[in-house]
């Protein structure tokens, strides 16, 4: 069976062909509602779909928008795919999403696919660092990209290309580790040593100069990775400590993981294994997902603004050159942006600029017990 034509809509409409082109492609100057219908129903019946690499072609740009991020399975960055998805749909764009599993090779795969398939943006989600050749290597690609006239906007740290939007992670588990000093908890564990992710540092790091500042050392430090799995692992080794442990009265030791996905993970571990939480082991994360409302108990955290973060990302990919944002997509004036030049000369003409948010601390029943002493 024969390809449909726009010509057979404009002809079934009893239109134009250029009326028909501009109804369906999405052009702004659209003839009149009762026109438009005509021709819609007509690619309805029809079943005509227009040609998005002739669309890519005739609008200089794809209409896509590419995603990436770390696990999707990670409630921090379903959160943010799913916000960016309907702001980027309510411009007429569509979103391409991979995740990379904190693999160098998977994201270069990802990066030179989405690449590949000219997507106008790309969206790059959490916090990594591979080693100075393979980051090297990746922000060669990024680079080209925007000297192309791509779009790179990224969320946990700067790639050094495009605009990034930045969590003031230390600042936050500061003033986390400090809530819970002032609460009354006085036995701390913390998780270090993860290789790759900055952000995880900086939570750590921010967490224990705090309770240094209080004249409290962590009683335990862990390895682990930072996903539900890695809370799992989390949750047993804390079960041998306390095993190990002299006795500390009934103070419970307060562990801080620095994401909300491990967090959880550990707390259903833990109950799983019969210990009481928050009475024997209280539990503190970093992010402020959805699901730390549902858990039992709930989780305290420090919960960063997910959907205007993504919000903020979506404008800035769809925004028109001038400053203006593209007709449907969002607005953002949550955070303050600074902004410095690149080099044009380079044919970057996109602005370099970076916006920080801060996240709020909520302490909920997850350390509930040293809050009511």
């Amino acid at each position: 069976m024969p390809a449909v034509r726009l010509s057979d809509v404009a002809q079934d409409a009893g239109v134009s062909l250029a009326t028909a082109s501009r109804v369906l492609n999405g052009s702004s100057r659209v003839p009149g509602k009762a026109v438009a219908e005509k021709v819609e129903a007509a690619a309805l019946k029809l079943g005509y779909v227009p040609n998005a690499q002739a669309q890519a072609l005739a609008r200089s740009r794809s209409g896509l928008i590419g995603l990436v991020v770390h696990d999707i399975a990670d409630p921090y960055f379903a959160t943010i795919a799913r916000e960016v998805q309907q702001q980027v749909f309510a411009s007429r764009s569509q979103v391409l999403l991979t995740q990379t599993d904190r693999e160098i090779d998977t994201e270069i795969r990802a990066l030179r696919s989405l690449i590949a398939q000219q997507v106008d943006a790309l969206v790059l989600v959490g916090s990594h660092r591979y080693g100075h050749e393979s980051d090297a290597s990746i922000s060669a690609m990024l680079e080209g990209f925007a000297r192309n006239g791509g779009r790179v906007v990224g969320m946990g740290q700067s790639v050094g290309v495009g605009r990034t939007i930045v969590p003031d992670n230390a600042a936050a588990a500061h003033e986390l580790a400090t809530a819970l000093v002032v609460g009354g908890h006085r036995r701390f564990a913390v998780v270090q040593g993860i290789s790759g992710i900055p952000s995880a540092a900086d939570r750590t790091g921010g967490f224990i100069a705090a309770l240094t500042e209080a004249g409290i050392e962590p009683e335990l430090d862990v390895e682990a990775g930072l996903t539900r799995d890695g809370g799992y692992e989390l949750a047993r080794t804390i079960r041998a400590h306390l095993a190990d442990a002299p006795d500390e009265g009934s103070a419970p030791l307060c562990v801080f993981a620095p994401a909300d996905v491990m967090a959880l993970g550990a707390l259903g571990e833990l109950r799983r294994l019969g210990i009481d939480v928050p009475g024997q082991v209280s539990v503190a994360g970093f992010g402020g997902v959805p699901d730390a409302d549902d858990a039992n108990p709930t989780l305290t955290t420090i919960a960063l603004p997910l959907h205007e973060m993504a919000r903020q990302a979506v404008e800035w990919v769809l925004e028109q050159p001038g400053g203006e944002s593209t007709p449907g997509a969002p607005g953002s004036d949550a955070v303050r942006t600074t902004l410095t030049s690149t080099d044009a000369a380079h044919g970057q003409a996109e602005e370099q600029s970076e916006v920080h948010v801060r996240g709020d601390v909520l302490l909920r029943e997850s350390t509930a017990v040293a809050v009511r002493a």
